[in-house]
Parts: C-alpha cells; sequence; structure tokens
C-alpha cells in the first residue's frame, strides 16, 4: 500500500474520536444515551492500532507488559465489583431458557425480556444469533439455577478457553510474556456477553496460523466450517470471515474465486444448520436485519449513538443508516486483496465496530487479541533475523 493509503485507518480513528467527543458534548440524539461508550470505543480502537503498528521490540518489554498486566488487573477488578444482579441480560436468558423449557421458538415467541430506554421491561423475541444460547442454557441447565455468578462464571470459562487456545497456538512464545494480557481477556468484558465469540474467534486464528505454517487439505474445510458456526455467535466473526475469504481474490487469476466461494458455501450451509431448527428466516429477522433498522432497535433496547448511527439519527437520516453501514464495511472487505491477512481482517473488523448501531466496547478485548495473534505471528517470522529484541520473548 501507499503512503496515503496507510493513512485511511488511522486517520478514520481521529475522525471517529472526533465526533465521538463531539456527540459527548453535545448530546444531539434527544433519545440517546451513554454518549461516552462511542468514546470508549474509539479510544479503545487507537490503542490497539498503535499495538498493532509499534515497533516489534517494544509489545513484550517488560515494562510494557507489566503495564498491560496491571491494566487488566485494574479493569477486571472494576468489572467484577460492579457486577449488576438484575441486570438486562440476566432477565433476558432467563426469559429465553423460559421459552425453550415450554417448548415455543424464542425467536417468534414474543415473551423475551428486555428494557426500553426508560429502564420499563418490554417483551419482544430473541435477538442474538442461536450459538449464543447453548452454553449458557447447558449451565442453567446442570447448575438447575441461573443468576448474575452463573452467567459470569460462563464468560470467565469461555474467555480462559481462549487464553488456552494463545498458548497453544505460539507454543514457542514465552507463556510469561502472552500472560500479561490475560486479565485483559479474562475480565475485560464480564457484563456483556461476547464470550462465545472470543472463544470463536481464538479458534479460528488458532487454525489460521496452523494453516499458515503448515497448510494441509484438510484445514481449509476446517476453517471454513468454524467460521460458519461462528456467524451464529454475535457478529464480530461476519467481517472477520469475509475479510479472511477475500483477502485470497487475486484480481488477474479468476481461479482464486473458487476456494473462496467453496469455503463461503461451506460456511454459510454450517449456519445455515445450526438456524434450522429455530427457522432461518426468523433467525434473520430478528439479528441481522433488527440490528440495521434503527427505529425497530428503539422499541426494545436503548439507543446508544455510536459515530455512524448517531450522526445520521440527529439529522433524521435513520433510514440511510443500513445502506451507510454496509457501504463502509463493504469497503473495508473489498480492500482485504491489497493487505496482509491480519491487517484485512483487523481493518474490516475496525470498520464493522465504528459502522455498528451502537458502539460494542464488549468486543474490544477479541480485537486486542487479533492484534496479539498478528504481532506473535511477525515475531515468530522475524525470530531468525529479529535480534535480541524479538528473540527475548521466544522461550
Amino acid at each position: 500500500m501507499g503512503p496515503k493509503n496507510r493513512l485511511v485507518l488511522p486517520g478514520a480513528l481521529v475522525l471517529s474520536l472526533a465526533i465521538s467527543i463531539a456527540m459527548a458534548i453535545l448530546r444531539p440524539v434527544p433519545h440517546g444515551h451513554r454518549y461516552d461508550l462511542s468514546v470508549q470505543l474509539a479510544v479503545g480502537l487507537a490503542l490497539i492500532w498503535f499495538l498493532s503498528k509499534v515497533s516489534l521490540g517494544w509489545v513484550f518489554r517488560p515494562g510494557v507488559l507489566a503495564a498491560v498486566l496491571v491494566a487488566g488487573l485494574g479493569l477486571g477488578i472494576l468489572n467484577v465489583s460492579s457486577i449488576d444482579p438484575g441486570s438486562e441480560v440476566v432477565g433476558y436468558y432467563q426469559s429465553v431458557f423460559a421459552a425453550l423449557d415450554s417448548g415455543r421458538n424464542p425467536y417468534t415467541s414474543g415473551t423475551i425480556f428486555h428494557k426500553d430506554e426508560g429502564g420499563n421491561p418490554v417483551y419482544g423475541n430473541f435477538n442474538y444469533p442461536p450459538a449464543e444460547i447453548y452454553p449458557y442454557y447447558l449451565a442453567y441447565r446442570v447448575l438447575g439455577r441461573w443468576n448474575s455468578t452463573v452467567l459470569t462464571g460462563v464468560m470467565i470459562l469461555l474467555n480462559g478457553l481462549a487464553c488456552l487456545l494463545l498458548l497453544w497456538t505460539f507454543p514457542h512464545i514465552r507463556a510469561r510474556n502472552l500472560a500479561a494480557f490475560f486479565p485483559l481477556f479474562l475480565l475485560g468484558e464480564i457484563k456483556a456477553n461476547p464470550a462465545l465469540t472470543f472463544l470463536l474467534t481464538a479458534v479460528l486464528l488458532g487454525l489460521i496460523v496452523r494453516e499458515m505454517e503448515r497448510p494441509g487439505r484438510s484445514r481449509p474445510y476446517l476453517i471454513a466450517v468454524v467460521f460458519g458456526v461462528g456467524l451464529t455467535t454475535k457478529f464480530l466473526i461476519l467481517p472477520l470471515m469475509a475479510a479472511y475469504f477475500w483477502n485470497k481474490f487475486r484480481r488477474n487469476e479468476p481461479a482464486t474465486l473458487a476456494p473462496i466461494a467453496l469455503g463461503g458455501a461451506i460456511a454459510l450451509a454450517t449456519s445455515a444448520l445450526i438456524m434450522a431448527p429455530f427457522g432461518v428466516l426468523a433467525v434473520l429477522k430478528n439479528t441481522f436485519f433488527f440490528n440495521l433498522n434503527l427505529g425497530q432497535r428503539s422499541v426494545l433496547t436503548t439507543f446508544y449513538p455510536n459515530v455512524l448511527s448517531g450522526p445520521l439519527t440527529a439529522l433524521s437520516l435513520g433510514s440511510v443508516y443500513p445502506l451507510a453501514a454496509v457501504a463502509l464495511v463493504a469497503l473495508a472487505v473489498l480492500a482485504a486483496p491489497r493487505l496482509g491477512l491480519f491487517a484485512a481482517m483487523l481493518t474490516a473488523v475496525f470498520a464493522f465496530l465504528l459502522a455498528a448501531p451502537t458502539p460494542e466496547p464488549q468486543y474490544l478485548p477479541i480485537v486486542l487479541y487479533l492484534a496479539l495473534v498478528s504481532r506473535c505471528v511477525e515475531l515468530e517470522g522475524r525470530a531468525g533475523e529479529a535480534g535480541p529484541a524479538a528473540g527475548a520473548a521466544r522461550a
């Protein structure tokens, strides 16, 4: 990429931070809440971008690792101490379990608990993809109860498995260097529920790194299947998958379209099989299309203005939002063949989070994990030639 192209992403992050701060000051959306979330997201993405670009020798310096460890422990203590036993997500899942136990489809029952912008209970359908049911429902059935403690425990367990996968993915990098990030991964987000998405992302990245190191015949199909499962967790997997497959495209090599189409078809078929028991159309209506319609979302959920959705709503252009959001993410994905694989996935994820209907700082630990994996790949690739700074980070 040329020098000008390299400035696009940092420029977009600076602009996003400026928009977020302006919204926090002006509060232009009458029914908007928690403008600070957009600021948190923009700052978090900027820090992660910096981690992905800073000189490799700095990433695993003892002082940097100590700062990361302290920040993770501090954030973890704050998150654990501020867990709300009566949070919306606890009641939300409780109503999902009640629907399942009574034989109803949570995507059509109309009995799923939500809170509107005034904090009042309202009832509608389940609007997470279906894989987001299973680990929590299993814990509920095994333990015979459901509360914030069970929810938090499941999320920490899933996050912990992602940490173990990081050690498996990079066995030649000192475990203590990777472990400095574990508090951020374990406890960085335990109020919302991105943990299953985190675990599937870790599985995918582990398989992708293995495929880069030692290509195999079956692993590309396995990666496609895992992407399909990931599509039925939260939506962060969608831009990752699009960037991963489109990164393989070469304009002068039409044959590169065949494995892209095959991989995409396998992933979509896998996700359709998982959605089928609930009705594919019912799931898509209450998840993907629900989130694109800002007016429909605001009936069931509180509206937190994001970098794109906030200004468009303030300008009474909410109807334009779906097209604008899809176009922004599509442009980021289309750039994938001109970027390295991890740079392409990071770019697509950044665009997705900035274009999302509401700011989602809950995904920052996952994006940090992706950035860390990209630096570990770089470290292992350079270990033979990078000298003491890189060699010190390895076992």
